[in-house]
């Protein structure tokens, strides 16, 4: 986040990600605007609406604010296509610790987003980054090789410094996963609802078992598109159902943005 940003695009970018305090509760039935997670205060009355379709959708969004405007202009934008990937260095590394935590499902209109209560930590090149949310997108956003996928989920997280790391999982529809299973069975169908859930989840049984990934430096996917995010796209997809992603699309609907211009930048293969 650059220090000339002001005050209503920083807290624009946290509410974004999902960097504001987690969600109780207490906050269960108000109404989120953004694609992750906004805070229920008076601010939420100067976010400019947008959408993934229509003259609200992804061709518009920089057109909708001056907030926005880094989704137009901005030279590393996300997602992108997946390609001639490059060997990357072997002292690159990642560590995922997440635990079992209780959590919260909201429909924030977007998508739905999951927040937990405990502490998840993830360690990339020796700097730790705290989990503070995760969600879903159908389709995929980002495609590997040309291909997309059915879904992708999106682990969000941010160091002490403010710098933010995403981590990608592809969703394949070819059998049931049980643990994700336990999410499905409560997502809110209203707008603005979140739920939370009557058990204690287990994070990293919806990980894959290799961390084995892709890495490039890219933006948010969603207004107001800041870049310098940092993207892990893990190589190995998880499995769901065509049944569960066609109930997810009921809920949501078509929430991927589409592929941006790759540019110059390097694509790193671990």
């Amino acid at each position: 986040m650059k220090t000339s940003m002001n005050w209503f695009a920083a807290f624009s970018l946290f509410a974004t990600l999902g960097l504001l305090p987690p969600i109780s509760p207490t906050y269960a039935n108000s109404t989120k605007s953004q694609d992750n997670v906004s805070n229920p205060s008076s601010e939420q009355s100067m976010e400019s609406h947008w959408d993934y379709m229509g003259i609200d959708g992804p061709e518009h969004w920089g057109m909708l604010t001056k907030e926005y405007m880094t989704c137009e202009t901005g030279n590393r934008q996300s997602p992108i296509n997946i390609s001639m990937a490059k060997h990357g260095q072997q002292h690159n590394s990642l560590v995922i610790r997440y635990h079992p935590s209780q959590v919260y499902e909201l429909n924030n209109g977007h998508t739905i987003q999951v927040s937990h209560a405990s502490g998840c930590e993830a360690d990339l090149n020796n700097r730790t980054y705290k989990l503070r949310q995760f969600h879903f997108h159908a389709p995929s956003e980002h495609h590997i090789e040309g291909q997309a996928f059915p879904m992708e989920m999106h682990f969000v997280h941010q160091d002490k410094k403010g710098h933010i790391l995403v981590i990608a999982v592809m969703m394949k529809t070819d059998s049931s996963m049980p643990v994700l299973e336990k999410l499905w069975r409560w997502l809110p169908k209203q707008q603005g609802r979140e739920v939370s859930l009557p058990l204690e989840f287990s994070i990293a049984d919806i990980l894959p078992t290799a961390t084995h990934h892709y890495s490039y430096s890219g933006s948010l996917t969603t207004p107001p598109c800041s870049e310098g995010v940092q993207w892990i796209l893990l190589k190995e997809p998880i499995h769901i159902t065509k049944e569960d992603v066609e109930g997810f699309r009921q809920i949501i609907g078509h929430n991927a943005r589409p592929i941006q211009p790759r540019r110059n930048r390097n694509i790193e293969e671990k």
